[in-house]
């Protein structure tokens, strides 16, 4: 019992030192929603900026304009961004609405055979997105 409490502390403390700051870096990925009755296309680039331990995501495109603050917290698996607020003093996205809470999980970042795998959670760029884990945010910078 007691080698089984210290052995789950020590993880845990190896958890919380191990920083996110080996996630550090640019990621983005751009939604392509097809195109408009008029011909337009429709995308929207997202933009996940991390470094030293400051997370942005930011979202641009057809009909979308939005950045708010994040923050980060280390799993076993991986990285799971959560939002944190929208840039002061804005308490609300651009139309006054309250879209998360602070704290609320947004996705989840993991690593496999050199490939960055999302798994989203309670942000979806979009309906027809997969929440299964997949390369959507991909490292640019």
């Amino acid at each position: 019992m007691l080698s089984s409490l210290l052995t789950s502390a020590l993880a845990l403390a190896l958890l919380s030192a191990s920083p996110a700051k080996s996630w550090d870096g640019v990621y983005a990925y751009t939604h392509d929603g097809g195109r408009t009755a008029g011909g337009s296309p429709i995308l929207v680039t997202w933009r996940l900026t991390l470094k030293n331990g400051g997370c942005e995501f930011h979202g641009e495109g057809f009909q979308t304009l939005e950045t708010f603050q994040c923050s980060t917290h280390a799993t076993p698996e991986g990285l799971e961004v959560r939002f944190l607020r929208y840039p002061p003093p804005a308490k609300a996205n651009r139309f006054g609405v309250e879209v998360y809470r602070p704290g609320a999980p947004l996705f989840t970042l993991s690593r496999l055979e050199g490939r960055v795998l999302t798994r989203w959670t309670g942000f979806v760029p979009d309906e027809g997105v997969a929440r299964s884990p997949a390369p959507y945010l991909a490292k640019v910078k």
